[in-house]
């Protein structure tokens, strides 16, 4: 996978230690974090935890995470995507103040193209809490259909429901 990809408004690129404070400012932020899978940041170390966790997928080959930059605003995000034997999941997430103009599609849209490039890879998806209709929005405009309800599938730990159980969420795939 490429170390860096462009789109006309973005520069995805691979992160950086001093990257941590960006991604503090965004993984802290409960409203951005409730439908993740990972704790919400509580500190700058889980930050730069997450940096050196995607430092180690880089290097192993099955997991690429990028930077999402602008180059007015700086970092607003991560897109990431992780291989295994079924395919590629790809996940995304967007700082608060750059949600409604379209860059988790452009950002989506720049990883999923160079996964559906890799004529090995059959397919290619990601889950989305029930509650995230922005996510599902930016999934059908890439163009993957949602397969169903997965109950209880994964943990949402900053989702204002979460009671310890695993949430249900919408499988959404794209297959060659």
């Amino acid at each position: 996978m490429p170390y860096t990809l462009a789109t006309p408004r973005l520069v995805l690129r691979e992160p950086r230690p001093a990257d941590a404070e960006a991604v503090f400012e965004f993984a802290s932020d409960p409203v951005v974090s409730r439908y993740m899978t990972w704790a919400r940041h509580l500190d700058i170390e889980d930050s730069h935890e997450f940096l050196e966790d995607v430092a180690t997928g880089w290097a192993s080959g099955e997991e690429y995470c990028w930077m999402i930059e602008h180059e007015a605003r700086g970092a607003i995000g991560t897109v990431a995507c992780v291989f295994s034997e079924q395919g590629a999941e790809i996940g995304y997430v967007l700082a608060r103040s750059a949600w409604g103009q379209g860059f988790g599609f452009e950002a989506a849209r720049a990883v999923f193209d160079i996964a559906r490039g890799l004529d090995e890879l059959y397919r290619i998806w990601a889950t989305c809490d029930p509650d995230n209709q922005a996510s599902m929005r930016i999934l059908e405009a890439l163009g993957m259909r949602c397969e169903g309800r997965l109950r209880r599938w994964s943990e949402r730990p900053n989702h204002e429901d979460y009671d310890g159980a695993p949430r249900d969420v919408f499988m959404y795939a794209w297959t060659r």
